[in-house]
């Protein structure tokens, strides 16, 4: 099976390419699928692969609409300028070694709520890309606020490097293409949600869950507080 692209100009008319096309070759000699060729061809066609044509496109769309990176304020007057507060969320994620704690915001962008957790292995970054582009359709979401240890002392953490290295592998999946994300600053989300649940005494595997939870929320509240803060002030429009 193939696929035919047709160029910008042909230099013959239509009718006169037909023609040529017809007449220029002893068709009946040929076989089948050289016949087919050599008459394409006379009409001014590009006979390309089919598996080539469709991994091209998709290679133009994959650079063109790829995931990308943007500033804090940047993904918020996004929401902004689009008049989407209303309609549109924002996921929190907090990336662990093991686990990948989730958080969404509520249709005003104001309130984050904890969602689910999810196992992270390197085989299994795009069984991941399909949950989130599961959960893009449930919630709408248009973008991600990602948990990042960042450093006071300007120093790169093995922390900071594992959350940049799983957003990369999730982006290079292809199927978030279109999305945007940030990183807000997590430091000390999980040390207060450690402290919250320790009277309790949970199972050690329920209170990670939690805690994995909890501290996206805590990442996404954060960032939901500051960026209202900024936009009721007037100051998010000026940065």
């Amino acid at each position: 099976m193939r696929a035919i692209t047709r160029p910008a100009s042909a230099t013959l008319p239509l009718s006169e390419t037909l023609t040529a096309g017809l007449n220029a070759y002893p068709v009946a000699s040929f076989p089948l699928r050289r016949r087919r060729r050599l008459f394409f061809r006379s009409l001014g066609w590009c006979v390309v692969p089919a598996f080539l044509s469709i991994r091209l496109h998709r290679l133009h769309c994959f650079k063109k609409e790829q995931m990308k990176v943007i500033e804090p304020v940047e993904l918020f007057q996004k929401l902004c300028s689009s008049g989407a507060v209303q309609k549109g969320r924002l996921l929190g994620l907090d990336v662990g070694q093991r686990y990948v704690g989730l958080a969404v915001s509520d249709v005003a962008n104001r309130i984050a709520s904890p969602g689910s957790v999810l196992v992270r292995k390197k085989t299994n970054i795009d069984i991941m890309a399909k949950v989130f582009q599961k959960l893009v359709s449930q919630h709408s979401l248009v973008g991600f606020v990602v948990g990042y240890p960042f450093c006071l002392w300007g120093q790169s953490s093995v922390e900071a490097v594992q959350v940049r290295l799983f957003m990369e592998d999730l982006r290079n999946t292809g199927r978030l293409n279109g999305l945007t994300y940030t990183y807000w600053d997590e430091n000390y989300t999980s040390k207060c949600v450690e402290a919250l649940l320790e009277p309790l005494d949970l199972n050690p595997v329920k209170s990670k869950t939690i805690k994995d939870k909890f501290a996206a929320v805590g990442i996404l509240q954060g960032y939901l507080d500051n960026m209202n803060r900024k936009l009721k002030s007037g100051n998010l429009a000026r940065e």
